[in-house]
């Protein structure tokens, strides 16, 4: 006989365990076989027919017009005890009422467990259940048909690869991810309601190889179920089955952009476009997916849609805006600085990109960039205070892709080798030309942030104060760079004794 994890992993995953606190997936506490199931009566005899090793399915409605005619759910469920009932699973439609709350009062005191699931029908439930426990193969097998058959109605909505993915881990109540054929996630999708599913998603940003199970979308990637929680037999039998789907909806888009299409719709006033990336599931910060919409539409109302288009739905774990920036916002700072201060969350923001098909590129660098800035646990200084910012919590920040090079350099500082690397290619516009000419500007930027004056700056340089004040226009041309930039100084001074320590060893072993 299956046991109750057995039949909660196959067959109801997306329902939530409520008691008692010391039996669930995770606990070393007896996991109850269940021989049948059967449907608690909204009318006396309500108990009629369960038996040893039942599994009691009690609807709400049913429950509440049983306390209404006069039953006492502690005393129902110590009958239920008494008949052998195994466990409990309440199917219900909101938030639990006082009679439930009941109900879990009496099943804690005879140790019995309880799930609970909203949005059932009680009698489909207990169809699939029954059908689970008299042919398990068959039951499973047409879970994965009904989760195929939506997933295909999506793909030919054309409604894109993110609701395809947001189909799945909802039916399976997990965080999935799409990835392309070199592991790097396409899309990932945390459901609501799944206890962990931000955290879990969010540990696989930060680790992408992790995942409890990947199937094979041949030619073009992989579905990954995410998490620790090892892959149920539903859970295979699901990705198998929408693996072709996903496949061609994959193959589709690249067939596309092979031929020279646009892979999206962009704003019309681009280009350039600018891509601004933001958690929009956060572990330890979870919102209710219905202030996630509010925060939605409070973006796409930031700007015309001309000018700005929102990715995804509100079970994506990233906010992605594609923009196009005015005239007077070239690198779309403005623009993400209003996004910022609109979720409140830190903000990343690609280089500006002028085609289409380079708009995906320009994702992944933002999201690289948002979580090279993670990393760095809040060591990067904030941009200053933004509007509609957290009362009493630090501003939102806004990160620049361009500096992507600085923020991991920042974050290697404890794996110096890399750190040679990072700081070769921040430099990199220093690096040019003649060997003198590379010494200069090196010499020349160590001695503008080493030193708290350009007067005394250019005293160790041994140089004019206008000959210096020439040397750092000349930077800031090459680089872009604002050298009174705090967030760039830290970054540019350990680089540059990197830099000029790496040349040195150089020298010297020649």
């Amino acid at each position: 006989m299956p046991t109750l994890t057995q039949i909660w992993r196959d067959v109801v995953p997306t329902a939530t365990w409520i008691s008692p606190a010391d039996v669930g997936p995770k606990s070393p506490a007896p996991d109850p076989e269940i021989a049948w199931v059967r449907v608690l009566r909204a009318r006396v005899p309500a108990l009629e027919g369960l038996g040893p090793g039942d599994l009691a399915i009690v609807p709400e409605t049913a429950l509440t017009a049983l306390v209404a005619g006069g039953a006492d759910p502690p005393v129902l469920v110590a009958e239920m005890a008494r008949a052998g009932v195994s466990a409990l699973l309440v199917v219900g439609d909101g938030s639990p009422g006082p009679s439930t709350g009941g109900l879990v009062v009496g099943a804690r005191a005879q140790s019995l467990p309880v799930l609970r699931l909203d949005g059932g029908d009680p009698g489909v439930l207990e169809r699939s259940l029954v059908g689970y426990l008299v042919n398990r193969r068959a039951e499973l097998d047409r879970q994965a048909a009904l989760v195929d058959a939506t997933v295909e109605r999506l793909a030919l909505e054309g409604r894109g690869l993110e609701a395809l993915a947001g189909a799945v881990g909802a039916s399976l109540g997990r965080a999935v991810a799409i990835e392309d054929e070199r592991g790097t996630p396409v899309t990932v999708h945390a459901p609501d309601g799944v206890p962990e599913a931000a955290a879990v998603a969010a540990r696989y940003l930060a680790q992408p190889r992790q995942a409890a199970l990947r199937v094979a979308l041949p030619g073009v990637g992989s579905l990954a179920l995410l998490g620790t929680q090892a892959a149920s037999e539903l859970d295979r039998s699901v990705a198998e089955r929408v693996a072709p789907i996903l496949a061609l909806e994959m193959g589709r888009e690249t067939a596309r952009r092979s031929r020279g299409g646009a892979p999206d719709t962009l704003p019309l006033d681009g280009p350039p476009w600018v891509v601004v990336v933001a958690r929009q599931i956060v572990a330890g910060d979870e919102v209710p997916a219905e202030e996630r919409a509010r925060r939605r539409d409070r973006l796409v109302r930031l700007a015309p849609a001309r000018r700005l288009l929102l990715r995804g739905d509100v079970t994506s774990v990233d906010y992605r805006v594609v923009a196009a920036p005015g005239p007077d916002d070239s690198r779309g700072v403005a623009m993400a600085t209003r996004i910022a201060g609109t979720i409140g969350h830190d903000v990343a923001v690609s280089r500006p990109f002028t085609r289409p098909e380079d708009r995906s590129a320009a994702e992944a660098e933002a999201r690289s960039t948002l979580e090279a800035v993670e990393a760095l646990l809040g060591r990067v200084p904030a941009a200053g205070p933004l509007e509609g910012h957290r009362p009493g919590g630090p501003p939102p920040r806004v990160v620049l892709a361009e500096r992507l090079a600085a923020y991991r350099l920042l974050g290697e500082l404890h794996n110096l080798p890399n750190g040679v690397r990072l700081a070769s290619t921040l430099l990199a516009p220093l690096l040019e030309g003649s060997t003198a000419g590379r010494r200069r500007r090196l010499a020349t930027l160590r001695a503008i942030l080493e030193h708290p004056g350009a007067a005394s700056a250019a005293e160790a340089l041994g140089v004019h104060r206008n000959t210096l004040q020439y040397r750092v226009a000349r930077i800031e041309s090459l680089t872009g760079w604002r050298l009174d930039d705090p967030e760039l100084r830290l970054a540019l001074a350990v680089a540059v004794r990197l830099v000029q320590n790496d040349q040195n060893s150089a020298v010297t072993s020649a």
